[in-house]
């Protein structure tokens, strides 16, 4: 990798982020294609993401990805929202153009190509999902264009689910919302489902917190977990030990990468490149 002064930075804005593989995957992109850019992890603690996207558009960032726990708050820091962002109030891309912060959305692309590669059938189907932040807000608008029946919401904080719930009804009204309490009683509902996602970071490893009637699982049944990881988390243990079919975050995660790649590059990106680079770093304990 070559830096000069010439060199165009993007990167990705977090706390916790330590573990994260989008430098890897972004970076293996830009040396496939020979670009003279560079993707960064910048750690920025709740409360400080107005200067930091401040400082970034000082520096002439070309933009960054944004991850937990900001999401939701760099939807107010941006100059405009597009697209799924503006529906969602939700941002997990901004591009910097000529001065301004754009604030994107290719969470919900990701999903959507997720689903399509998966072989997950989203037309018709019933889903309960567990959370109500900026990822599952993107996973629930990606199941409602795709033409989802009914999505039920389980998350601790009711007030965020209720969000969530009249954010998708004022734009997409054909899918039905509704509000699960989060416990073992909310999950019941899992034996009238097609597919559960997690969308929070617990179950990620044994002693899972999340409130589940497992034996709702069965053989028809897909269970998602936007954790990416070396191996199956507590959760896709849990459901394919009683037959369900299951998937963790690679696929979400390399498809609004390249997404992302294409908002501020101009050029598509290298699904492959980036996807061996994602299992190379997976692989050497960096995620």
């Amino acid at each position: 990798m070559h830096i000069d002064g010439k060199t165009q930075m993007v990167g990705i804005v977090g706390h916790g982020i330590a573990y994260t593989l989008s430098p890897a995957i972004h970076n293996a992109a830009f040396s496939d294609l020979e670009m003279n850019w560079i993707y960064v992890p910048l750690r920025v603690v709740p409360g400080a993401l107005e200067p930091a996207l401040l400082g970034l558009r000082v520096l002439g960032f070309r933009g960054c990805n944004v991850t937990i726990p900001h999401k939701l708050e760099a939807a107010r820091c941006v100059d405009e929202l597009r697209g799924a962002a503006g529906i969602l109030k939700s941002v997990n891309t901004v591009v910097h153009d000529e001065g301004r912060l754009v604030g994107c959305n290719t969470d919900v692309e990701g999903f959507r190509a997720f689903l399509a590669e998966a072989g997950v059938r989203a037309a018709g189907s019933t889903t309960l999902l567990i959370g109500a932040g900026g990822a599952a807000r993107a996973v629930a608008l990606a199941l409602a264009e795709e033409g989802a029946a009914r999505i039920f919401v389980m998350n601790r904080s009711r007030e965020r689910a209720a969000e969530l719930e009249v954010l998708l009804k004022r734009v997409i009204p054909a899918t039905e919302i509704s509000l699960r309490t989060y416990d073992l009683e909310g999950s019941r509902v899992l034996g009238e489902c097609d597919m559960v996602v997690n969308c929070t970071p617990l179950a990620s490893r044994a002693g899972s917190e999340l409130p589940l009637d497992y034996e709702g699982f069965t053989m028809d049944k897909w269970a998602i977990d936007l954790k990416y990881a070396s191996r199956a988390t507590a959760f896709m243990e849990e459901a394919s030990a009683r037959g369900a079919k299951t998937a963790d975050g690679e696929g979400m995660l390399l498809h609004q990468a390249a997404a992302s790649f294409r908002l501020w590059t101009g050029q598509s990106a290298p699904l492959r490149v980036m996807r061996e680079a994602y299992r190379r770093a997976l692989t050497a304990g960096n995620g």
